[in-house]
Order: C-alpha cells, then structure tokens, then sequence
C-alpha cells in the first residue's frame, strides 16, 4: 500500500477509536495515529543508501509485528514533546498506526517481514496490488466524511467499507484460482480489482493467463521458462552472477526480461512475474552487463518507468 494510503488509514483509524476523556484531542490523537501509519516506510531511504538490497531489506524491521512495541515506544518520545503531551498517552496511538501499516502491507503481493528478526519470510495475502487507487479513494474519501458530523461514526463505517472491500477482492482471487484449476497463483493486477494474473509455476518454469471477471473466452496460456532453464548460455551465465544474489532472493517468480546487445557491452534483464502486467513496464528488473569483449559483470537495474535508463548498483 502506499505511504499516503496508509497515512490516511491511521487517521481513520485514529477517529474511529477516540473516545471521551482521552488525554489527546481527538484531531491531534488521529494525525499522530496517521503518522505513524506512514512511519515504517521510512525504509524507502534505503533505496539511496543501499540500492542493491533495498528489495530485501524494504517491509523488513520498519514492518515487524515483533519490534511494533520498540517502534511505538520509540515513537512516542517526539511525539509527546511535540504535543505537550505524556509519554504513556502517545505509545498506544503509534502503536494502533503501526499496526495499521503492517495490516495495509500484508493484503498486498510483495511480502512484509512480520517476524524479523527471528525470521525474513515475506508473509502476503496477495488480494491487492500494491498501490489500490480504489482502496485509496475511498480512505480519502472517509477522511473527508470525518470532517463533517459524527467524525468517530463516520471512520468507522469507512473502515467497515474497506475491509469489505478487501474481502470481496479475496472472493474474485478464489474465482481467479478456480479457473486456473489446482497449483495456480492468482496475482492481482493495478487499477482493476477483476484483472489478475494466473501463474501455474514448476522446476522448468511458468505458465502464464491472463483472467478477468466475465470474461467467457478460455484461458490462453503461455509458457516462460526459469532463468536457469533458458536456451540462451548467456542468460544462464549471467543469471548465477554473484552480484545478482540480492534480486535472486527477492524475486519469487524470476524470468528473463530481454537481452541487450550493444557494440560496447552486453546487458541480460530479469524480472520478477509478479509485477509483470500486460501493456506496462514490470516494475522490478534487474540484471548484469559486461564489456562486449568480456570481463566482469556489473550489477544494474533499470529504471522505474524508463526502458533504456539504467542504474548501477
């Protein structure tokens, strides 16, 4: 989900909690419950300071349900000073907006690190891609209701509409995974809650449909092959480069992009299925490139909603 979504959920679920005789006012107890809804994605720094294992690192101790309380106590400290306000009447509202954040993450397909640092696993529900622009309107759209009469009534209710909301995304991926039949992945797609991606995976590779609500045509799959099992030595060379382990570890789906061959050097891009979606750029596409002549491979990826753009890593 994304940061200002989730920023917007902690306010709702700010005002839908208040109650009277609180020590903080109820605008100021909702915006500090916002804050630190957003507050986990803070990691996104680590995208500047370390590129290459920002993917693994990213959902991972900024989003752990085991350091929640470290976080919200932690959290309080600036908190009260800001607001004038005790210690002890901050922690319990950082707390609810973290554990909004980490309920946000968890319906998504990228993976949040609930148990880090006992464990790396990226626990997903996968019933909503990451950035929902219909989740997202209707938070916006109850932060403004919150504005008018019955602020606590009105969070409330929009809350109720989003979890709704979710579930019935939950419902359309278990008609997606009927349809696909027994071993498939359902992968929700941006901007339509009836698109998704059905990924039947197996030790040579992946077979790829793409389904939609109402749709009555049959399924028309195709089959990608894993890194490891292409035609191409090339490909298979440069997927098992040393320089190339942090994306190995992230992706869950790896699959060649393209190859590039240029007259100074060659470039061979993957990416990662998940966030492979029909008519756009997948999001994640990393690679190596060496001298056309030979030599060392360099760790690169390409760059968000560029083609051609690379950065090296």
């Amino acid at each position: 989900m994304d940061t200002l979504t989730h920023a917007l959920s902690g306010v709702l679920a700010g005002r839908a909690s208040e109650r009277d005789g609180a020590a903080l006012p109820p605008l100021r107890r909702a915006l500090l419950v916002g804050a630190a809804a957003a507050f986990p994605d803070i990691d996104y720094a680590l995208f500047v300071l370390a590129p290459a294992d920002f993917l693994n690192l990213h959902r991972g101790p900024t989003h752990s349900l085991l350091l929640l309380p470290l976080w919200a106590a932690l959290l309080a400290l600036p908190a009260a000073r800001l607001l004038a306000a005790r210690w002890r009447d901050c922690v319990g509202p950082c707390a609810l907006g973290l554990a909004m954040h980490l309920a946000g993450d968890l319906i998504t397909v990228y993976g949040t690190q609930l148990l880090y640092p006992l464990s790396m696993h990226p626990f997903a529900l996968g019933v909503s891609f990451d950035f929902n622009p219909w989740l997202a309107a209707l938070v916006g759209a109850g932060c403004l209701a919150t504005l008018a009469a019955r602020p606590r009534q009105a969070a409330a209710l929009t809350l109720v509409a989003v979890a709704a909301a979710v579930a019935g995304q939950a419902l359309l991926r278990q008609q997606a995974l009927a349809a696909a039949g027994a071993g498939a992945q359902a992968l929700p797609q941006p901007f339509s809650p009836f698109a998704w991606q059905l990924v039947v995976a197996d030790a040579g590779g992946y077979r790829l449909a793409d389904w939609r609500l109402g749709g009555d045509a049959p399924l028309r799959w195709r089959e990608v092959p894993r890194p490891e099992r292409e035609a191409a030595a090339l490909v298979r060379e440069a997927w098992a480069q040393p320089v190339l382990a942090p994306f190995r570890r992230f992706a869950q789906l790896p699959a060649l992009y393209r190859v590039d061959r240029h007259a100074d050097d060659d470039c061979v891009w993957f990416q990662d299925l998940r966030y492979r979606f029909p008519g756009r750029l997948p999001t994640f596409r990393h690679g190596v490139c060496r001298a056309a002549a030979g030599g060392a491979w360099r760790a690169y990826r390409l760059s968000y909603f560029s083609d051609g753009r690379r950065q090296a890593l």
